[in-house]
């Protein structure tokens, strides 16, 4: 065996290590979103119960939506142009609870800022981090 098919097995040794980690990664973020989202359909049905006429339900973006459950090289390699972003029903569950989605708004919520000096020159390097908050409001059908 030459140094080249040596290569070529490692590489794809490593490709397929990234992808069963990458995998256990997504398993367990739609793990946590899973609990996440029975919270929020929850809490929907026990308002609707009450008899309450709206529902606000605050959603951070990243916890929105559920990752594909299948390695995203290779959806990469056969649809270039899919992207790995989040899909999601959670919207739709509160809905067959009994609630219109009447309004969607989405706010930036700075969560820390860092800076620094410049080295040389005058200045600072700023650092902001925060997450994206989806806010929407049901009303009872």
């Amino acid at each position: 065996m030459g140094i080249e098919e040596r290569w070529q097995r490692r590489q794809k040794q490593i490709v397929s290590e990234a992808d069963a980690r990458e995998a256990e990664s997504v398993r367990r973020h739609n793990d946590r979103l899973d609990d996440v989202h029975q919270m929020l359909v929850e809490a929907a049905r026990q308002a609707f119960e009450r008899g309450d006429g709206w529902f606000e339900a605050e959603i951070p973006k990243r916890t929105a939506g559920r990752l594909i459950d299948f390695p995203l090289s290779e959806v990469r390699r056969e649809h270039p142009a899919v992207s790995p972003s989040p899909r999601s029903d959670l919207l739709s569950k509160i809905e067959d609870e009994g609630w219109e989605l009447h309004t969607a708004q989405y706010l930036y919520v700075q969560l820390a800022e860092e800076s620094r000096d410049k080295v040389f020159s005058s200045g600072q390097h700023v650092k902001i981090q925060g997450e994206i908050i989806g806010v929407y409001l049901f009303r009872r059908v």
